[in-house]
């Protein structure tokens, strides 16, 4: 039987002084990797000579920069420590150079298919692997890439120009243990602020182009009863609870032993502060999870005079098979007094 694989995406990025908790959103980050496997709706591991797809989450504080990314898709090396190595190039794959896209506003996704059973057994691989760059308003360094997929990682920038922001992203995709009892994604039921639907304007996403000061004025013709659930500027914490159906806890069998997947949950604001970045979820009777959120600062406002700042919020469930999925929200944060 194949080992049970974590399907993990790995970035690079540089230390930080104030350690920040990984919930706070100040740099561009790849955050999670989605795949859609054509013909078989909910899988989240392909089998092999499948088609697929994989989409990244993508953010930043503030506005989402211009993307430019080049990945390969390839069979690993059968190593057993350390950074995954690619060994042989899977082709075509669509959308693996996209720099620079067509649509500047796009997301990273590529399409490709997975390789023969027997072209994954004779390199020992149990999953397929997808490693490259992804830079803001620029290219990224192909030749950086290429050392980045051999297996080095010091002193090379993922972006042509290195003043450019970028991430180097590892995604393992495992190929299907079971075909008879695929594992599928966990689902994102619902989001809820104190309890209640989340309010509008952004309670179905936030569109790329928003900016993060004057969302004062996107709320004001809401009713005043959604306008009041949008925090004020050092106020209380706000109590944020996320739910998956009962069905995305998946069961499954490990030597013999059956399981019950345990879904992580990441919680991501780049704004005010989470009590914690990472929560769990691992009863089916009770498949939801919550908790605090802190609005910033009134000092955190762009300028008294700013008209709120936009707090941009993703959440993700991970089923450690594979799985996953995750949502955008928003909050305005009002000035105080109305000001």
């Amino acid at each position: 039987m194949r080992a049970v694989l974590l399907s993990m995406l790995w970035t690079t990025a540089a230390c930080s002084e104030s350690f920040l908790p990984p919930s706070a959103v100040v740099d561009l980050r790849a955050v999670a990797a989605r795949v859609v496997v054509d013909g078989k709706p909910g899988r989240a591991n392909p089998d092999p000579e499948d088609e697929i797809e994989v989409s990244w989450l993508v953010i930043d504080e503030g506005r989402l920069p211009e993307l430019q990314w080049a990945f390969v898709a390839c069979i690993p090396a059968p190593t057993r420590f350390g950074t995954p190595i690619c060994q042989d190039v899977i082709t075509p794959c669509e959308g693996c150079d996209a720099t620079p896209p067509e649509n500047p506003l796009a997301l990273p996704v590529i399409r490709f298919q997975v390789p023969t059973e027997a072209e994954l057994e004779a390199a020992e691989a149990t999953s397929v692997l997808v490693q490259g760059a992804i830079c803001a308003n620029g290219p990224p360094g192909l030749a950086s890439i290429d050392r980045f997929i051999r297996g080095e990682t010091d002193d090379i920038d993922p972006c042509e120009d290195p003043d450019n922001e970028g991430r180097f992203v590892t995604t393992i995709i495992p190929i299907e243990i079971d075909d008879t009892d695929p594992n599928l994604h966990p689902t994102i039921a619902d989001v809820r602020l104190e309890g209640a639907p989340w309010p509008p304007p952004y309670d179905q996403g936030v569109r790329r182009s928003a900016p993060q000061s004057g969302c004062s004025a996107e709320i004001e013709m809401l009713p005043e009863s959604d306008q009041e659930r949008h925090p004020v500027a050092g106020s209380q914490p706000s109590t944020i609870g996320l739910s998956v159906p009962r069905e995305s806890l998946q069961p499954f069998t490990v030597a013999g032993v059956e399981e019950i997947e345990e879904i992580q949950v990441s919680w991501l604001a780049d704004g005010g502060g989470f009590d914690t970045s990472f929560s769990f979820i691992s009863d089916p009777d009770f498949p939801s999870i919550l908790t605090a959120w802190r609005p910033p600062p009134v000092d955190a406002l762009p300028t008294p005079d700013s008209g709120g700042l936009l707090v941009r919020f993703n959440f993700v469930v991970r089923d450690g098979r594979g799985g996953v999925d995750f949502v955008e929200r928003g909050l305005c944060v009002r000035p105080p007094n109305g000001e």
